[in-house]
């Protein structure tokens, strides 16, 4: 038997033993011992005892980590809150913002239905001078510049499609509402500061339209629109402060936190780690008597007491080892002797191939003179029947001649069996119901059933179709059937299901005669060739049908007992 698994001495995995050697096999010569590591002295202490780069240091790691950690965790905070604080700011300006333009368009109202231009401008430039504000306007409805604070605008067309235009004129048709987010509009002014713009139609009252001053009709919605500009430098300004200030705290806190972690570590972590490292060094070239001082009780402590532990098993190991040389010699030899019984049985398999090629060859040397035989057979009954050259006892030579002819037929079945098991047919699948091959075999051993009085119990469940050999399948069927109707010899009753397994991918395919059933020392030799407990049987029917099923990677179970009947099942893969 060939396999794959590389080597093992017993379960326990085939290392290098004391100085880095295999244990000497039995049977070969053992060369020079190999130093034993646990016993040689200590050497010089070396670099790696001194310690390792800054760099490469836990310490180094840790420290680099937590600042990592730290920077991460506060630069996501700090966003967030310069993030809210920016929110809260612009919210809170465009409050002020509306409340101003509304204070503007209620502080002209009264002046704008008398009609008084002049005192409304003046309000209006009063109101502009206020620290902030950088210019106040009114657009009328066709967009002109009807009031500035800047008076170079005043009596200018304004495009529609502007930033302060757009929300309204986005569309062909202007909008005669506008939510107050859609009211303010934010820029870069020329000297690079942020500029809030919020427009504020203003609506065509009826006390507009009906007074006498007034000439716009009732069916104007909208007179005009007032703009107020305010400058952001100063919340600007304020905003790049709070983030000055929140990366001077988070640098801070980075750095205190890191001096903080230096110091525990070093006196934690660092110095009981560098302790431990020059011990494990010292133990490695053999220095079992090294003993690392307990100063701490943490989990530093229970390290270096568990490594003083170690140092004592090593010790005890060493000598165990040489003890499981020995062991490990013996039972090598026990495992030769193993592997020379795995060898006969290899010797045995290939005897029994050869058989087989020669059964074949004998099969096919038998099969010829079988066929003259049995021609020659016929031959002598033509004469007889035609009353050509008939001997005086003619009745008597004709049943001589119709046993003859049986037993041709007999052995030419026996021949034609055998190199159907020497020589298996390859496979031709397609794919095919079980349930349907079950019943085509069952139509063509219906004679045998009746002759042998055996009734059949059919218990089937729908299948899938399967990829098989459909003429193979039905020979096992077949085969199966007429060796438990010979089984029967008084009769019975073979019940057959089928049934699919979806969470296996199988289909099985189950036969149970109410047979004498078979005894255990027969169990197991069911399946090998030629053998059988019939008189008249030759041994290979089961044998064709193990091997069918085999190439179909499906197996064949088999449950009996004298006096239990026989259960036979075909387990076949649905893929």
């Amino acid at each position: 038997m060939h396999t794959d698994r590389k080597p093992l001495l017993f379960g326990i995995p085939s290392v290098p033993l004391g100085g880095g050697t295999s244990p000497p096999v039995a049977g070969t010569p053992a060369g020079p011992p190999s130093p034993d590591p646990l016993r040689t002295p200590p050497t010089d202490v070396t670099a790696d005892d001194r310690g390792t780069k800054w760099y490469n240091s836990i310490e180094f790691k840790i420290i680099l980590s937590v600042a990592v950690a730290t920077l991460v965790i506060n630069g996501f905070f700090t966003f967030l809150y310069l993030d809210l604080q920016a929110r809260h700011l612009d919210e809170t300006i465009l409050k002020n913002a509306s409340q101003l333009s509304e204070t503007i368009k209620k502080s002209i109202r009264f002046d704008m239905i008398a009609n008084r231009k002049e005192n409304a401008y003046r309000i209006m430039e009063t109101i502009a001078e206020q620290e902030g504000i950088e210019k106040v306007r009114i657009y009328g409805s066709e967009g002109r510049i009807l009031f500035s604070t800047l008076k170079s605008e005043l009596g200018t067309m304004v495009d529609k499609k502007a930033e302060a235009c757009y929300a309204c004129h986005a569309k062909d048709t202007p909008l005669l509402k506008l939510t107050t987010s859609s009211r303010n509009r934010i820029f870069s002014s020329d000297r690079g500061y942020r500029i809030l713009g919020m427009i504020n139609p203003m609506y065509n009252d009826p006390e507009c339209s009906s007074g006498d001053c007034h000439f716009h009709p009732a069916s104007q919605n909208v007179l005009g629109v007032i703009d107020i500009t305010l400058s952001l430098e100063k919340e600007d300004a304020e905003i790049r402060s709070a983030r000055r200030q929140t990366l001077v705290f988070n640098f801070l806190s980075i750095l205190s936190i890191s001096a903080i972690v230096v110091i525990s570590l070093m006196a934690f972590v660092g110095r009981p780690v560098k302790q431990l490292v020059l011990g494990t060094n010292r133990v490695a070239r053999g220095d079992l008597n090294h003993v690392i001082p307990i100063r701490s009780s943490d989990e530093m402590g229970h390290l270096a007491r568990s490594f003083n532990h170690m140092t004592a098993s090593l010790q005890r190991a060493n000598e165990e080892i040489h003890e499981w040389i020995r062991t490990l010699e013996d039972r090598v030899e026990t495992r030769t002797k193993e592997l020379k019984d795995t060898q006969f049985q290899l010797i045995h398999s290939e005897k029994l191939a050869s058989l087989g090629k020669i059964a074949a060859t004998v099969a096919h040397e038998i099969n010829n003179p079988l066929t003259g035989v049995f021609t020659y057979i016929k031959l002598m009954e033509r004469k007889i029947e035609e009353g050509k050259d008939a001997p005086p006892d003619v009745e008597k030579f004709r049943e001589y001649l119709s046993t003859m002819s049986r037993e041709v037929q007999r052995t030419s079945a026996i021949v034609h069996n055998l190199l159907d098991f020497t020589r298996p047919k390859e496979l031709s699948r397609k794919v095919a119901n079980l349930n349907s091959l079950l019943d085509e075999s069952l139509v063509i051993v219906t004679n045998k059933l009746v002759l042998s009085n055996v009734k059949v119990d059919k218990k089937t469940e729908p299948l899938p179709d399967i990829p098989v050999d459909p003429s193979q399948i039905k020979q096992v069927f077949i085969n199966i059937i007429i060796n438990a109707c010979e089984a029967m010899e008084k009769g019975g009753v073979l019940t057959i299901t089928t049934q699919h397994d979806p969470a296996r991918n199988t289909e099985t395919v189950t036969f149970a005669d109410t047979g004498p059933g078979i005894p255990p020392e027969d169990l197991l030799r069911v399946f090998d060739p030629f053998y059988t407990t019939k008189e008249k049987g030759t041994g290979l029917g089961l044998s064709v049908v193990y091997g069918i099923v085999t190439r179909h990677n499906g197996r064949v179970d088999v449950r009996s007992g004298p006096g239990g009947g026989t259960q036979m099942a075909i387990i076949l893969p649905t893929n």
